[in-house]
């Protein structure tokens, strides 16, 4: 019996004063159910651990690390969901500021459900144009989350998959393929079905693909995609790899060498068509708009 109804989980690497922007927001919940959070630490030279001591007796609260052995994000959130007393795993990204009742919406989703989801909250400010920065610091800055999400709402700064959701469709059940869209920086799935379908696969060191690798993984356990505008968020604005196609063609060398690396491995464990198409393309609309136009051809 899990003592909780959600385990939040953190993984971490340094960035403290984004760290406490996150915990800030959890303290603001208004969440009807119990909830535990848990720092993983992928191995930190600051002192994380004393961020998280001051929070010990304002939130349920606790703090773990493994070795810096490069960035390994997906065994940092195996880690908390080992340690996890919660009967659904909420990922959230160190920078995250979450709307207070984002948490909530997340559970909701799940107690409504019969059958095991996936749900993906939305992100504002995912990726915003550099010159754009500073007007998006001072909205944080000056205002509450909500406040703040309401502001951004307004004024352009949605979630990057805004323009999928406008072109495919807000039901993600009716894409193709929407585990392109399984980015961990505010998603939830019960723990029953993490270990059932063996958590993130821990070959993924480096930014990106482990997590929609776990999407793809509860997409062949025929687990449902549902997305939630009310587990709202804010991304606190770092540097972060772009992985679309477009990007890719601009990369080092040995940068395109992990990618296909990455892509065979993907391709090997997963030998479905969707996964096919999601290696030789990387871009979530893409795949998709590929996808669709194969089922009605």
């Amino acid at each position: 019996m899990n003592v909780y109804d959600a385990s939040v989980i953190i993984p971490t690497y340094n960035r403290l004063n984004e760290l406490e922007l996150t915990l800030n927001s959890l303290l603001a919940q208004k969440c009807k159910y119990k909830f535990e959070v848990i720092v993983a630490d992928d191995g930190s030279k600051e002192n994380t651990k004393s961020i998280v001591d001051k929070y010990v007796g304002q939130l349920n609260i606790r703090y773990c690390y493994q070795e810096d052995l490069g960035f390994r994000a997906g065994a940092a959130r195996n880690m908390g969901i080992r340690l996890s007393n919660g009967d659904i795993c909420i990922f959230i990204d160190n920078g995250i500021i979450l709307h207070s009742r984002a948490l909530e919406s997340h559970i909701d989703v799940h107690k409504m459900k019969t059958a095991p989801c996936v749900v993906i909250g939305y992100v504002y400010a995912f990726l915003v144009d550099e010159e754009r920065i500073a007007e998006l610091l001072e909205i944080i800055t000056n205002n509450t989350p909500d406040d703040a999400i309401n502001i951004m709402h307004d004024n352009g700064f949605h979630d990057t998959r805004e323009t999928y959701y406008q072109e495919l469709g807000y039901d993600l059940s009716k894409w193709p393929a929407p585990f392109t869209i399984c980015w961990s920086c505010n998603i939830s799935v019960k723990k029953e079905m993490l270990i059932e379908v063996g958590m993130f696969d821990e070959f993924f060191v480096g930014w990106g693909h482990e997590d929609q690798e776990l999407g793809i993984s509860l997409y062949r356990s025929n687990v449902e995609f549902i997305l939630s505008q009310e587990a709202s968020s804010i991304h606190f604005p770092h540097e972060k790899q772009d992985l679309s196609i477009n990007s890719i063609k601009n990369y080092k060398f040995h940068e395109i060498q992990n990618i296909l690396k990455r892509g065979e491995y993907i391709r090997t464990k997963h030998p479905i068509r969707e996964v096919e198409v999601y290696v030789e393309n990387w871009d979530p609309f893409n795949v998709n708009k590929i996808l669709l136009k194969e089922r009605h051809d």
